[in-house]
């Protein structure tokens, strides 16, 4: 073999080496082979694939090559040379040109290609190989760190609605780009990752075709109660893996909370039997991705005054009945698609959805106001007190984002006059350092 040919499959070799993956390698090989012998046409062939092909075209058949075996002459009116890559295996280098044949120092020298290219695949192939061993084992233990995490969080009591969003993320994390929803009788009781539309899986328990990749049951007591379900990507063994191991840990978490009377325990409020902030945040959620649009539903968040001086002159079993009253009132106030909650203490807040004419959040403001206010028969006393409360209208706004407005406009309501509503405005926010 000649100097300059010496010379070409020695910078192939740095070239190839140095290549990160087979469809980089195989690139970078039929450009060389086919610079280094003016060749109009060159290819890699892997089996009945061809990873890299220059001079027929972006759209190539590949079966052009594929049929090309050592020994083949010519293609078409162009002149030759095929050269395996490893004499185990079918793999070939291809190249092809119009004017001459190849020399016999020009085929040694793609012989000598092909080989380099050949072991670069092997070691290639090894990387990936490793490399997809090691992953699979990092998510093997990522898997179990997590499972552990909640397994000890359920030995631990931990709050039910508080260990399966940690079921729902844990899954979801693991799995990347999708979501993670458990289902429990037709209700969304977690859902994690990618935003999704709740309707989408609130079917039957075994309706879930529509954008699920896949999903695992989920028992309590031996039961069926519904569905541990991915949407989003493609369903494959691993995803169902461990789809099915956290579906497992949802099982034994409701299992050990007897019932699925826990799952509704676990989202509503014990003494008013509202639903908690957690519940009532995902449901406002919902509603602002189901239409973003500007005052398509309102938020209202309600501070009661004079509680406080309940409590102290009565007793806090007084405070607790005053606050069941307070709730059953709003509840009688607003409408069947509205839902009120209760945040903690004495504040609550309502989700009017949808509203239907302007002018309809103020009015169910104030019918909340007015009810609030009528005497309560407490412990043989007559108590009276008042709700404050703040408006704040959706639009371009997350849940948090939503409420905290509300809040904000209580406050101005509850400063101004009490016992009154305010409409949110972004003014108001500049009243908050002053009250510190």
């Amino acid at each position: 073999m000649s100097g300059w040919s010496t010379l070409q499959l020695t910078e192939f070799f740095s070239a190839i080496t140095r290549s990160g993956s087979i469809g980089s390698a195989a690139r970078l090989a039929v450009q060389r082979a086919a610079e280094a012998t003016d060749a109009e046409v060159a290819a890699v062939v892997c089996d009945d694939t061809v990873p890299a092909a220059i001079g027929l075209g972006r759209n190539a058949d590949p079966a052009v090559f594929t049929g090309l075996h050592p020994g083949t002459a010519h293609l078409g009116s162009r002149h030759l040379t095929v050269q395996l890559l490893d004499r185990d295996s079918a793999e070939r280098l291809i190249v092809a040109r119009d004017d001459e044949p190849f020399t016999a120092e020009e085929r040694q020298m793609l012989q000598g290609m092909a080989r380099v290219l050949g072991l670069a695949f092997r070691g290639l192939r090894t990387l990936e190989a490793e490399r997809g061993l090691r992953q699979a084992l990092e998510r093997r233990e990522r898997l179990l760190e997590t499972l552990l995490r909640v397994q000890r969080h359920a030995n631990q009591r931990t709050p039910l609605d508080e260990v399966l969003q940690m079921i729902t993320s844990g899954a979801a994390s693991l799995l990347e780009d999708v979501t993670v929803a458990l289902v429990l009788r037709g209700t969304v009781a977690s859902m994690s990752g990618r935003p999704c539309d709740a309707e989408l899986l609130t079917g039957p328990l075994s309706g879930f075709s529509t954008g699920a990749a896949c999903s695992a049951p989920v028992h309590v007591d031996g039961t069926v109660a519904g569905s541990l379900v991915i949407v989003g990507g493609m369903a494959d063994s691993e995803r169902q893996d461990v789809l099915d191991a956290f579906a497992e840990q949802a099982s034994l978490a409701l299992t050990g909370a007897h019932t699925l009377a826990a799952v509704h325990e676990a989202h509503h409020d014990p003494l008013t039997r509202l639903p908690t902030r957690g519940l009532f945040l995902q449901q406002v959620e919902d509603t602002l991705a189901a239409d973003p649009s500007p005052a398509a539903a309102a938020l209202l968040y309600l501070d009661l005054d004079l509680f406080k001086q309940v409590n102290d002159t009565l007793g806090h079993a007084a405070g607790d009945d005053l606050l069941r009253a307070v709730a059953g009132r709003l509840r009688a106030a607003v409408r069947d698609t509205d839902m009120a909650a209760r945040l903690g203490g004495d504040e609550f807040a309502v989700l009017l959805d949808p509203l239907t004419h302007p002018g309809q959040a103020r009015e169910i403001a104030q019918r909340m106001i007015d009810s609030i206010a009528h005497p309560y028969d407490i412990a043989g006393r007559t108590v009276t007190t008042r709700a404050s409360v703040g408006i704040a209208y959706s639009g371009g706004r997350t849940a948090e984002r939503l409420l905290e407005e509300a809040d904000v406009a209580m406050y101005r309501a509850k400063k101004t006059d009490k016992g009154t509503f305010q409409e949110f405005e972004p003014q108001m926010r500049l009243e908050l350092p002053k009250a510190c």
